[in-house]
């Protein structure tokens, strides 16, 4: 993880710069070849070829220049989608009503639950699940989320 930590901590400015928010950053492969995934989002309108392009040109200079990536290298830039990945509890906070699934930590085991987002606060979320019974997931237990899109 702390790779991610470090190449999000080093293109979050650039991507700011740019107009636009960092919505997440997944990183796959085996050590000296990986592919960088960046979401990027923009609170005025959704996010086109374009704007993927532009950051892709910026991005790939930064990491190309750092002594932080040491390794081959795709990068890859895209919006997060109708279906959208949740990367911390923060981000729902704008989804509330909407229907998600929510994977989390559970004693020692991961379990998951469908169900529509009822609160976010910044120590748990609350989630009505199908059998209308409420659960709520600590902060400490979230581990991702997705938007379930039902048009």
């Amino acid at each position: 993880m702390k790779i991610e930590e470090d190449i999000r901590k080093i293109i979050i400015k650039d991507i700011k710069n740019l107009g636009y928010i960092l919505w997440g950053l997944e990183l796959s492969g085996k050590s000296n070849s990986k592919h960088i995934r960046i979401y990027i989002d923009n609170e005025d309108s959704s996010i086109g070829l374009g704007d993927c392009e532009k950051v892709n040109l910026q991005i790939k200079d930064v990491l190309e220049n750092t002594d932080l990536v040491n390794f081959n290298f795709s990068l890859e830039i895209s919006s997060p989608g109708i279906e959208r990945t949740f990367f911390n509890i923060d981000q729902l906070k704008n989804f509330k009503d909407q229907t998600i699934l929510v994977k989390y930590k559970e004693d020692s085991r991961k379990d998951s639950v469908l169900g529509k987002l009822l609160s976010v606060s910044d120590n748990h979320i609350e989630i009505m699940n199908n059998k209308m019974e409420s659960i709520k997931i600590s902060a400490n237990d979230y581990i991702t989320s997705k938007l379930i899109y039902k048009g």
